[in-house]
């Protein structure tokens, strides 16, 4: 059974720290560009690629965000989910989310962005909004069938020195009504 709670700080941290954040693909999302637009394509890669967005703990904000909350299944950590909300433009930022390798396609992530979704709505914000890489085909694919629709990209968006060419930065967006 899957138990959804609030993160309680700072006596989760060392449940946190161990939480796997990486992903394996063997497609990712070439984007090109035009004058006045951007498209993605699908494209296999190989070797299949590997990222690691490491510890969450080590997010120096992880404690101030305006929701946290934790998925555990069978006493385990099966995945985590925060947001800020922006009051200035009535969004709510999804900072994190992620789902242990184990747990992933079993419903986990649904149940966490239901979780931020409610969340947001008693908050009064008008979206969710997040940030991923072309590269995490695996959390585009979700995304979308999350109902998040693409609402733009940024080739400068990251430092070249922390991420390899050519990721490049895709925002989505899911309506709250």
């Amino acid at each position: 059974m899957l138990t959804l709670r609030p993160a309680r700080w700072p006596d989760d941290l060392a449940l946190l720290a161990g939480l796997d954040t990486s992903f394996v693909t063997e497609r990712i999302y070439r984007v090109t560009r035009s004058e006045l637009g951007f498209a993605l394509a699908d494209d296999r890669v190989e070797p299949p690629l590997r990222k690691d967005y490491g510890p969450i703990i080590a997010d120096p904000r992880l404690r101030e965000l305006s929701f946290s909350v934790l998925a555990e299944r069978d006493g385990r950590l099966a995945g985590f989910a925060g947001l800020d909300y922006a009051a200035w433009n009535r969004r709510a930022v999804v900072r994190h989310l992620y789902v242990a390798p184990e747990y992933r396609r079993r419903g986990v992530g649904g149940a966490l962005v239901a979780q931020l979704d409610a969340s947001a709505r008693s908050a009064g914000a008008r979206c969710l909004w997040l940030e991923t890489q072309n590269v995490n085909y695996p959390a585009v694919q979700f995304y979308l069938r999350a109902g998040f629709r693409l609402c733009g990209f940024d080739e400068s968006f990251y430092a070249p020195a922390t991420v390899a060419p050519p990721e490049t930065a895709l925002f989505f967006v899911r309506d709250l009504g």
